[in-house]
Order: structure tokens, then sequence, then C-alpha cells
């Protein structure tokens, strides 16, 4: 289970606000007030109408950064990376310092799958801004789907550092450290979050996971049983316990457990295949 949180996209807006007490007869005063209402269409999510709003505000005042950024996560709201990123290219060559703006269209570079210059942009956001922990939250993420996870860990930590109960932080810093071999700092990050919430099936089942590459099946059973006690919905649960009771040679147990993952939704190829495999390991 990976998390990426897309939060702060609208943090610029108050400085609307702040323009509507000076809206008077000129065209920048009317480009404020425009740009007041796009906020405000904004907030209440009527997309289109916060569009029309912020496209008047920059034809009479197209250089204001500020309108732009939002307009561009507006686009980014509709999936309209592509446009989304061309605001953000405007508001950035206008405004070279706003963090904002390079944290936003990291954020759609994300989402269109560029990891790379997301990366690039998260942390040209933290030269501006190092006490944004949501940037060192997605640079983690975006490091970690490229495979870096020395530096996706690292990102998460920091992130931690900012907010330190952050509990997607701690998930995703324990699967990088996973990913990265370092098993005992992976089961003391799910440790820490099954202190703060022992129903927290998913810690359970992220340190099951973790236990079985450290070759303790035992340990590994033990936390999926407890995962699925506190969430029998749980077809991650039911899968993993399957896949490790397969190559432990409960065949039967195994099958069970997998025909109930595969009822709550886990892909029944991939299960039975990866099943099958284990079964017949020796």
């Amino acid at each position: 289970m990976f998390f990426e949180r897309l939060v702060g996209l609208f943090t610029p807006f108050l400085i609307g606000l702040l323009a509507l007490a000076a809206c008077g007869g000129s065209d920048s005063d009317k480009a404020a007030e425009h740009y007041v209402q796009g906020t405000v269409y904004t907030a209440a999510g009527q997309w289109q109408n916060a569009i029309m709003e912020f496209d008047e505000s920059i034809r009479l005042d197209s250089e204001a950064a500020d309108a732009h950024n939002n307009r561009g996560a507006v686009y980014a709201e509709l999936d309209q990376f592509q446009k989304a990123i061309g605001d953000y290219d405007e508001a950035i060559r206008i405004e070279p310092d706003l963090s904002d703006a390079y944290y936003n269209r990291a954020i759609a570079y994300g989402d269109l799958g560029d990891f790379g210059k997301a990366i690039e942009d998260y942390t040209a956001a933290l030269r501006l801004d190092a006490s944004n922990a949501d940037a060192y939250f997605n640079r983690g993420y975006s490091r970690y789907q490229l495979g870096q996870y020395k530096l996706a860990a690292s990102d998460f930590g920091d992130a931690i550092i900012l907010v330190p109960n952050d509990v997607e932080a701690y998930l995703n810093r324990g699967l990088a450290y996973r990913n990265d071999g370092q098993y005992d700092l992976a089961v003391v990050d799910f440790d820490y979050l099954l202190a703060l919430n022992p129903k927290d099936a998913a810690a359970y089942v992220e340190r099951g996971v973790t236990y079985d590459a450290m070759a303790l099946p035992d340990r590994a059973i033990e936390d999926f049983t407890q995962a699925i006690s506190v969430d029998p919905t749980s077809g991650l649960a039911y899968a993993n316990r399957a896949l490790v009771l397969a190559f432990a040679g409960a065949v039967e147990e195994a099958r069970a457990d997998a025909e109930r993952a595969i009822e709550l939704g886990v892909d029944r190829e991939t299960l039975i295949t990866t099943l099958e495999l284990n079964i017949r390991h020796e």
C-alpha cells in the first residue's frame, strides 16, 4: 500500500482575498476582482466557472503569477495536466521564487508519470520553502517510483521531522527501507505505526511481508492473521498469508486463503500463479 498526498494546491488564494480591498476601476483592479471570484468558484468546486474568472483576470493582467498558478491548479483538478503545466510555467517565468508553482508543477509531472521532472521541481520548491513537509513526502514518493529507495526513505524522514506523527510518511518510509533491504529499519517504522494504532491492518500486512523477507515465516503469518482479525476484508492479508502457508507446505489452508483473497478483489491470475510456484518450490 502506497500513498501520494496531493495537498496545498491552493495556498496562494489569500493573496487574492487581500487584493479585493484595493479594487477599483483600473484593469489591474478588475483583474483582482476576477481573481478573487475565481478562488471562490474553486473553493466551491465549480471548475469551469473558476477557469472563466481566471481567464478574464489574466486577460486584464497577464503578468499576475498567482492567477496563472491557480488556473493551473484548476486544470489539474480536471486532469488537464499539460494545460496546468503551461500555467505553472508562466507563473514561474513571472515570479521565479513562487514555491507553490514549482510544487504544483511537480504534482502535475507526477500525474503524467514524469517523476524525474517532478523531483526537480520538488527540489526547487524546497529550496524556496524548506518547511514544506508535503514536498518532502511527494519527492520521496517520486524517488520511490524510480527505485531510489535510500533517497526516498530520507525524504520521508524529513517529512516526519516536520510532521512527527505523519502515519503515511512512516508507512512509506518503511516500504522504502524494505525495498532497500534495510529490513530492521522497516520493522521499526511498522512497529511505531502499530504503537500509534494497534488496529492498523496495513501496518500488520507490511510488517508481515517484511518478516517473510527476513525468512521469519511464523512471524509473518502471525501478522497477516492479526491484520485479518482487525480487518476481515483485507484481501492483501489473506493473499500474503496464502503465499507464506503455501511455501511452508500448508497447501489446503493456503488455497482457502487464496480463494478468500480473490473474493475480496485480489487479482486471481497473479495470485494463483504465484501460489502454485510457492507450492512447487521444492
